[in-house]
């Protein structure tokens, strides 16, 4: 076969984690043949993705370069292949596996090479004395802090800093301040020049300083900039990149240290690394890939990197966790020389809950390390008043003061004021590097002060000053604050908190302008620690010591207006800002206050958050002190859950995704049964490959109800190579809870994972076996397994099982496979009737139930067998499966607009289902936990023009969803419908300045259901093709505010459509109160009404007004009504001019100046309210159960009735049944049953009183 034609040599070399040195500089001369199982083809290299799990072949010479970058024999190198197969199972050798050629550099680059390595140094001068005369090297502290990212699979995992390297060519590095990114950058630096094997890949590194590029004024090119940061002139460095273009190495060090992130737009980016520019417009281009784009390029960064800066192509984004307790000791025992005292101050702090948990910062640890060598020399006890962060730092801050006050030229505030005032400075301005002349002008007498804080620095011809690390420049910024007057210091805490919240508010919007919103978000980030310290400066015996030994006075006050902030941001963020509200509660330190802050929290997700090693701790203090928590989720380690495991009991709801799942899992399950709080558990694994799972089980949920306790146990089965007919797959268990605690569930995880191996491997099922596993859980009440095919010989197994468990009342197996249920009948029926059983079989199911009469075949096909699959798919979703939509009240944002505020509507979604917004009424299909954001926005009169018949039938909707996704909308409609208006309602979708019409998959008598992809605007359209038909309408009245002078009252009558939500009308008329009535009617557009008041001394304008249909953005009147202000009642009746008749009958409407409150009347029409809802009530109430006990309690229906309703297969039969107990029992028990409705979903009952059930 022909040689391929030869590929282009500047080709991008893509490689992916696992073939890192597979693919070097190739000889092109030659095609190449892939072999992939037994064809052999021959192909050209495009791209080294394409060559995942293939075997590649060449001809002589038989050599190539492993992944340490020396060249070996195939024949020989058997390690290079174990280290291949080790990350592609399925890559195979062959004997003659490539030619790779390497480049041959003249001696002159060689040596130019050679000169630069041996001038890379550690960036840093030696770690100064603060205490004695000896000094430690940084470099030689070095300890490698845990890292972290996440997976394909959605999980975290840990790497190394060569496991970095593996990966694609953009790496983002994040960390807090002090977690120690900038080592870690010049470490690889330095190992590069060492040539350590991982990097040998790389012909040349460089790394750029962000904070130093901040100094730069003109404008100059890379290789300038580049030659400004290194040792090299510019020529060397544009000689050596041409012979290396491909393999270099960039490391940017910081990037949220530029102020100009918009300079990273394309729009600004250059292309060649000759053009001149400001050093921002540089590193953007080199970040976005406009210059040496087959380059690696390492980034760090303290906060996210704002949406936009990076390019779209493959990056891979990990964090700094910090020290691991393997990694403190190792740390200590560097920094502690005698081996002694590296033993006794490591096993104190080991001791010590707050200290291991602050060690796991390495700047914490350092400090920590100098406080306690200090200590131990003055015979100090080593660990007091070491706590949290911000102690730590007053701590250390407090005692090198002691020992260096004498010489100081001026009093320790003051030099604590000008340090907190060139910080709060630079914490502003976003300056890490001062000039010399704005040091020694915020500092009085810099040469008589101790500059313990400040490391002074050469920058080409400029002396600059920073702070030792930048958390420190954090901590004095807040420390400034502290130390301000009163009102100053409420003042700029009042400006921080609202910049920091602002910020928050704009990361909600994937819209927002790239230029100015991201610099904003961005800033508020950086500011973020400071309130963290401003928290823990609140701790009143800390502040107050400190302030006493340096006699300081101190601002009391920010106490209260930063708990104020941390309640009011706890209620409207509890999800992408939980994480830091949780960590101002720690700094705080205060018992009563964490719980009363988190006893308000619905949900607590941070499963998609990657969480640090000290998190966990700080986790575990906030839950240890919350009598009550609402729902937690988390993505946590089996390590880690040992940590929080004693602190998890105060959840109602408790889901974990778990890295592996054991029989540990088992002592879980106990406590959770001996708990009074938690109501529902759900422990998951997280993803892995099919083929290797981590454990036996994969997912297990418990829940309790009533006194009953549920657990189901999804197993992992899809891996095993034998699948015989007595493999379980899923098992559920229902027991009474006071003998669920007597179960060591322990055991019974040993047991069922023994059982699961033990079933994989022999084709007949034991049903001895299952009866021992079983037999590990006191009181079972219901067992249903899920199996791989129901065969005669688990007949044998079902008899025994129902024999040998006097307390089981249920049996149920689904098969996957279906069966012939006439085998099964024939051979079980006879047996279970004598012992007293009822046999229901189906296709691919067996319910067997004790006590209760045959079913006939009508009612078989309305039992909803309890089957595993939809136990477990209710319990993961959180809806049941009748379809209804679950109703949410959501969260209402309010931001500054330009003429007006805008509102937003927030839904943090707890998992998939169908939920209703009772707003809006807006349906949103979510296929799993996410948080959606959605307003109503104006329709844009352009895009109407061309859309000839089509006119709006509703709002026009934002929407946008964040960490989910949302696979359909219901929107609702106000058309009544008919045979000639059923097809004229569709979707419009907007993006771009594009309209895309979409035909709705189904029309309701209330939503049109659309599926969807993408997310954008969504209105309804009418195709007018026929004359105006009536639609929903409602009748809505607004009291305006009153004054003095004024001698009447105006109302204000607005009539709108339907689906229009009412609280988009109540924000344009905040100033008025909305009166309730009855207000549903139907008009038709088009036609004229006019509006009918009495007493006849009220006046109405105008006469007559036409009805057209307003879906904003504006809500104006339709008609005013001008009322004496002594009258208190008047009536109120809508005319349809043109057929001469009333369309909305006369109501009587209160005119109090508050809303009428429907309730007042309450016990007069408890019997009228049940009856005019009864249809609602059927299709609407969900704790039928609930209110059901409550009639029992107090025998208001018999047993029998209350059995019916209890036996009842869907929520719509329960409520049909109860309603008919009600119709025999009474005005005194439908009062009882209004009186539970209205307890448990009041919403429901204020909704129909009203007489609006449609958008609130």
């Amino acid at each position: 076969m022909a040689d391929p034609q030869r590929p282009d040599t500047t080709k991008k070399l893509c490689w992916k984690r696992g073939i890192t040195g597979l693919f070097k500089e190739l000889d092109w001369s030659k095609g190449l043949r892939v072999t992939q199982g037994s064809n052999s083809t021959i192909k050209s290299f495009v791209d080294v993705r394409e060559f995942r799990n293939l075997a590649v072949s060449r001809q002589q010479p038989k050599v190539l370069i492993n992944a340490q970058g020396t060249m070996v024999s195939p024949q020989t190198h058997h390690d290079f292949q174990h280290y291949v197969f080790a990350q592609m199972p399925s890559f195979k050798f062959e004997e003659d596996m490539w030619t790779i050629r390497p480049q041959k550099r003249d001696q002159a680059w060689e040596k130019m090479v050679c000169q630069y390595k041996k001038s890379v140094n550690w960036n840093d001068q030696n770690e100064r004395s603060f205490f004695s005369d000896e000094g430690v090297s940084l470099a030689a502290l070095y300890t490698e802090p845990e890292i972290i990212q996440k997976n394909e699979e959605g999980g975290f995992q840990n790497i190394s800093v060569e496991e970095l390297f593996y990966q694609t060519t953009s790496i983002i590095l994040q960390g807090n301040s002090g977690s120690g990114k900038s080592f870690i950058a010049q470490k690889i630096m330095m190992d590069w020049s060492s040539e350590k094997h991982y990097l040998k890949y790389f012909d040349l590194a460089f790394y750029l300083r962000c904070e130093e590029m901040k100094c730069i004024s003109k404008e100059m090119s890379l290789i300038e900039l580049l030659s400004w940061n290194c040792s090299l002139m510019s020529e060397q460095i544009s000689e050596m990149l041409k012979n290396s273009a491909q393999r270099v190495l960039f490391i940017i060090d910081g990037l949220d240290d530029l102020d100009e992130l918009r300079f990273m737009c394309n729009e600004f980016c250059i292309s060649s690394e000759l053009k001149r520019a400001p050093p921002e417009v540089i590193v953007g281009s080199l970040v976005k890939q406009q210059i040496f784009p087959t380059s690696f390029k390492l980034i760090t960064t303290r906060t996210d990197v704002p949406q936009g800066v990076l390019s779209k192509g493959e990056q891979c984004s990990s964090r700094i966790v910090g020290f691991s307790e393997k990694g403190v000791e190792e740390y200590f025992q560097k920094f502690f020389q005698n081996e002694d005292i590296f033993r006794k101050a490591f096993v104190c702090v080991r001791a010590n809950e707050n200290l291991i948990t602050a060690c796991s910062i390495p700047i914490n640890c350092w400090i920590i390390c100098l406080v306690m060598q200090q200590r131990v020399r003055d015979g100090e006890d080593v660990t007091i008043g070491l706590e949290t962060t911000t102690s730590i730092y007053v701590d250390f801050v407090s005692t090198l003061l002691e020992h260096n006050s004498q010489g100081l030229s001026q009093s320790v505030p003051s030099l604590l004021r000008s340090l907190g005032q060139l910080a709060e400075r630079g914490m502003l301005e976003q300056q890490v590097l001062f000039d010399e002349k704005t040091v020694y002008e915020t500092i009085s007498d810099p040469p008589g002060s101790p500059f313990l804080f400040l490391s002074k620095r050469r920058i080409h011809q400029n002396t600059m000053f920073s702070f030792f690390n930048y958390s420190f420049q954090e901590f004095f910024t807040a420390l400034y604050y502290v130390l301000l007057d009163e009102e100053e210091s409420q003042r700029k805490v009042k400006e921080l908190l609202h910049t920091v919240e602002r910020g928050w508010t704009l990361s909600c919007w994937s819209d927002r302008d790239f230029s100015k919103a991201n610099l904003e978000i961005s800033h508020s980030k950086l500011l973020q620690p400071v309130i963290l310290f401003l928290c823990g400066l609140c701790k009143k015996e800390l502040i107050t010591q400190f302030s006493k030994k340096h006699n300081m006075t101190v601002s009391v006050s920010i106490e209260t207006q930063l708990k104020e902030w941390i309640s009011q941001c706890s209620q409207r963020y509890q999800n992408e800002h939980m994480l830091f509200i949780l960590q101002c509660l720690y700094e705080l330190h205060q018992k009563s206050f964490t719980g009363k802050v988190l006893e308000q929290m619905v949900l607590i997700d941070l499963s998609k958050i990657l969480l640090k090693n000290a998190d966990w701790w700080m986790l575990r203090f906030c839950f240890q002190n919350c009598v009550s928590l609402g729902t937690l989720r988390l993505n946590i380690t089996s390590d880690n859950l040992k940590i929080l495991h004693s602190a998890l009991y105060s959840c109602e709801a408790l889901w974990l995704k778990v890295d592996h799942i054991t029989e540990d899992t088992g002592d879980l399950i106990s406590d959770f049964g001996e708990g009074k709080i938690m109501k529902e558990l759900m422990i998951q694994e997280q993803k892995t490959s099919a083929a290797f799972p981590k454990s036996f089980c994969q997912e297990i949920f418990t829940s309790i109800e009533d006194k009953y306790f549920m657990l189901c146990f999804r197993l992992s089965v899809s891996h095993l190579k034998i699948r015989s007919s007595s493999l379980i797959s899923e098992v559920a268990l229902t027991c009474s809870r006071p003998e669920m605690s007597t179960t060591n569930w322990r055991i019974f995880l040993q047991k069922l994972q023994r059982f699961l191996f033990y079933s994989s491997q022999f084709s007949s099922a034991d049903g001895f076996y299952l009866q021992g596993v079983l037999q590990s859980v006191s009181g079972l009440k219901k067992v249903h397994l899920q199996i791989q095919e129901l065969t005669v010989r688990w007949i044998s197994t079902i008899l025994l099982l129902v024999q040998a468990f006097s307390s089981l009342n249920e049996l149920g197996i689904n098969s996957t496979v279906s069966f012939i249920p006439f085998k099964i009948k024939q051979s079980l029926g006879k047996p279970l009737t004598q012992k007293g059983w009822t046999l229901i079989v189906q296709r691919k199911s067996v319910l067997i139930v004790r006590d209760r009469k045959s079913f006939t075949e009508e009612e078989l096909k309305t039992i909803k067998t309890e089957n595993i699959e939809s136990k477990r798919a209710e319990s993961s979703s959180g809806q049941s499966s009748s379809g209804y939509a679950k109703v949410f009240t959501p969260e209402r944002v309010q931001e500054d607009g330009e003429d007006k505020p805008k509102t937003f509507y927030r839904f943090v979604c707890p998992h998939a289902g169908q939920f209703q917004c009772s707003l809006t009424s807006l349906v949103f299909v979510m296929e799993g936990e996410g948080e959606v954001l959605f307003r109503v926005v104006s329709w844009d009169p352009r895009l109407l023009d061309g859309l000839g018949q089509m006119q709006p039938a509703g709002p026009l909707y934002n929407i946008d969803c964040f960490n989910g996704s949302i696979s359909g909308l219901h929107l609702p409609h106000c058309e009544i419908l008919s045979e000639e208006n059923k097809d004229s309602l569709a979707v419009a979708r907007f993006t771009g300045g594009n309209v895309e019409i979409m035909k709705p998959r189904k029309v309701t008598e209330a939503h049109v259901v659309i599926d969807i992809r993408d997310l954008s605007h969504f209105g309804l359209f009418k195709k007018m093709f026929f004359p105006p038909s009536p639609v929903v309408t409602q009748v809505l009245l607004f009291l305006r505010p009153i004054t003095a002078r004024q001698c009447v009252n105006i109302l204000d009558v607005h009539l709108l459509p339907w689906n229009v939500p009412l609280s988009e009308v109540k924000d344009q008329h905040r100033e008025s109160t909305h009166i309730k009535t009855s207000s549903k009617c139907s008009l038709t557009p088009g036609s004229k009404y006019s509006l009918g008041c009495e007493p006849r001394g009220s006046r109405v304008q105008p006469e007559t007004e036409k009805f057209e249909c307003n879906f904003g953005p504006n809500y104006h009147p339709t008609f005013e009504v001008f009322v004496d202000v002594n009258i208190e009642e008047i009536r109120l009746s809508l005319l349809d001019r043109t057929k001469g008749k009333e369309v909305w009958e006369p109501r009587h409407i209160l005119i109090t100046g508050k809303d009428a409150d429907p309730s007042a009347h309450k016990r007069l029409t408890e019997c009228e309210f049940v009856k005019k809802h009864r249809k609602e009530l059927i299709q609407r109430v969900s704790s039928v159960m609930v209110i059901a006990d409550g009639l029992r309690t107090k025998d208001m229906i018999p047993v029998e009735m209350y059995n019916k309703v209890r036996a009842a297969v869907t929520p719509q039969e329960k409520v049909r049944l109860l309603l008919d107990a009600l119709d025999s029992g009474g005005a005194a028990v439908k009062a009882e049953f209004y009186r539970l409705l209205k307890e448990n979903e009041c919403y429901l009952v204020d909704e129909l009183e009203s007489g609006h059930s449609g958008p609130q």
